[in-house]
């Protein structure tokens, strides 16, 4: 027993059980970089004028006359415009510091307030504003990882308090013209009224109540974007059905950058078609998650958000995808390829044709016995292999039906990312041809002197096969990002990280766009306009799906294997 456990041990570390968590599976590094680009979007968090509804008192003096004592005053037509001169989010130990520099002004010469006064009987209408005055606005923010109670976890976003630090001066700072202020102020000074205070304290306490209310806002918003990183639904494939959880595991912030870590989960239950070839998990490496500044050679230092995949998280994707039967097919005469004997004929240069009379129906069954598994070193972004894929061909023989030939394939193939920043649609070029095919014959009793020749046809045979099937999908594979409030991604870069280069890093940078505004069109989620870069800048355009939601990294795993089902007849 001892001898067994020894030599089962590295077998049994060397996998991920089904259904297991793999923590940490992804990574998402915002930089300091990236945070600079981040706080430009803290402009459009503040209204550029914020209205003032009309406000004044009045007293009647003494036995209801306007005299001994009486007064009223009315400010009309009062609007506070602000304007955002710099914004930062800089990260610290366990916060991130924000800080905003405004300059603020009450109306101004072109389109002053009105400011009524009545003393003692005395009326008076004068027309003015306050010059535009520098405020500094800082808080803090601190985000955590929380318990939703139903066994999911998410990001929550809390703001420190908010400071506003101003200095008004009522003479220096508000213009008052076409009336006699200075005897009003003095009048009212008497009776315990200032209307420089009055404004002021207007201006001041709008300004504060506005900017009090950004920490909800911003709070709210952060936690809306994070949401999204929770993950917890059931994704049907085909046949193939798996239910997947991921969910932020851990966040840490440094002067360097923030860190959300992420884990998740991926399980279902086994094929039929799975189950004698089921290993019980998918491949494991575990490999140390790089630093945000370990990076992989010629990818720039002032990336502003990188996003890291595992291997395992990747792979532990594939599996469950693979496990539940995602390539497990069947192609026959109802398919969008017409399968007969010819074919098999074709493939096998016509070594089977004189045991066939009429063409008949030929059905190509899939085994396929492992797991693909990514592969970060390759020529592609994104590598996949594909062992031992085997495809029966059956065909009817003596009145019944016969496996006639059964092909194993080996593939390596893969997928680039590729991004349009005039369009903002980022495409996935999958590289899925007969040149990443490894053909070999597993099965042949009937005319095994035929298999040099099947090697030989495999590769036109291949093509009309994958072109008919998947086609469509391999030209389609474009996804319309969004920007928000002008800001959006610029440009990506990918490679493979790590001492072992089994994280995939995918570098972007943010910043200033022109393409798919996230608001024109509902986020993207509105009817296809099929118009330019003002209506979603082709994002809810140019025949794409338009992907305001997070793009699920694991998917990109799958691609080159999507590209290889098709659903049962």
């Amino acid at each position: 027993m001892l001898a067994f456990l020894l030599v089962a041990a590295p077998a049994l570390a060397s996998s991920w059980p089904a259904g297991s968590t793999i923590n940490p599976g992804l990574s998402a590094d915002i930089t300091k970089e990236g945070f600079d680009a981040v706080a430009e979007l803290i402009p459009a968090l503040l209204p550029p004028e914020i209205p003032i509804d009309t406000t004044g008192d009045s007293y009647a003096g003494v036995l209801d006359q306007c005299w001994l004592g009486g007064y009223a005053y009315e400010i009309s037509n009062a609007k506070v415009e602000i304007e955002v001169n710099s914004a930062s989010i800089t990260p610290g130990e366990g916060v991130l510091d924000v800080n905003a520099e405004l300059l603020v002004a009450l109306n101004d010469a072109s389109d002053p307030f009105g400011l009524y006064t009545m003393v003692e009987c005395l009326e008076d209408t004068c027309y003015g504003y306050v010059n535009p005055f520098p405020v500094n606005v800082s808080t803090s923010m601190m985000l955590a990882i929380v318990d939703n109670g139903d066994g999911t976890r998410s990001l929550d976003a809390t703001m420190g308090e908010i400071v506003v630090d101003y200095e008004l001066d009522g003479a220096n700072d508000i213009y008052l013209g076409e009336c006699t202020i200075g005897d009003i102020e003095e009048v009212l000074n008497y009776v315990g009224i200032s209307l420089y205070d009055l404004i002021l304290s207007m201006v001041g306490g709008t300004l504060e109540s506005t900017i009090a209310d950004m920490g909800p806002e911003l709070e709210a918003q952060i936690e809306e974007a994070f949401a999204a990183a929770t993950i917890e639904q059931d994704i049907e494939l085909g046949d193939a059905t798996v239910h997947v959880l991921l969910q932020p595991s851990n966040v840490e912030i440094t002067p360097a950058a923030a860190r959300i870590t992420m884990e998740g989960a991926f399980s279902g239950d086994a094929a039929t078609c799975i189950e004698s070839v089921d290993p019980g998990g998918s491949l494991r490496t575990d490999s140390e998650l790089p630093d945000p500044d370990e990076l992989p050679s010629g990818i720039s230092s002032d990336y502003h958000l990188g996003l890291m995949v595992a291997d395992d998280f990747a792979n532990a994707a594939l599996y469950s995808f693979w496990r539940s039967g995602l390539l497990c097919y069947t192609l026959d005469e109802n398919g969008p390829v017409p399968l007969d004997t010819s074919m098999l004929n074709l493939l096998t240069d016509d070594a089977f044709a004189p045991l066939f009379g009429e063409p008949g129906p030929v059905t190509i069954v899939t085994r396929p016995l492992k797991s693909p598994e990514v592969n970060y070193t390759g020529e592609h972004d994104l590598g996949l292999k594909v062992e031992d894929l085997e495809l029966d061909f059956y065909a009817e023989l003596d009145g019944r039906q016969a496996r006639m030939i059964t092909l194993s394939l080996d593939a390596d193939a893969g997928a680039d990312l590729a991004f349009d920043d005039s369009t903002g649609n980022l495409e996935v070029a999958v590289d899925l041809s007969a040149e990443n095919i490894t053909p070999s014959v597993s099965y042949n009793e009937i005319e095994p002197a035929a298999n040099d020749a099947v090697l030989e046809k495999f590769a036109g045979l291949f093509g009309t096969i994958i072109d008919s099937v998947a086609g469509d999908l391999l030209s389609s594979l474009a996804f319309a990002l969004p920007n928000f409030s002008g800001i959006g991604l610029q440009s990506i870069d990918v490679a493979a990280n790590g001492d072992a280069s089994d994280w995939l890093g995918v570098y972007t940078w943010l910043g200033p766009v022109s393409y798919g505004d996230a608001s024109s069109c509902g986020g993207c989620g509105g009817e296809d306009t099929g118009g330019s870069s003002g209506d979603c800048g082709g994002g809810c355009s140019g025949g794409t799906s338009c992907a305001v939601g997070p793009f699920a990294p694991w998917q990109v795993a799958m691609l080159a294997v999507l590209v290889a089902r098709r659903r049962r007849g």
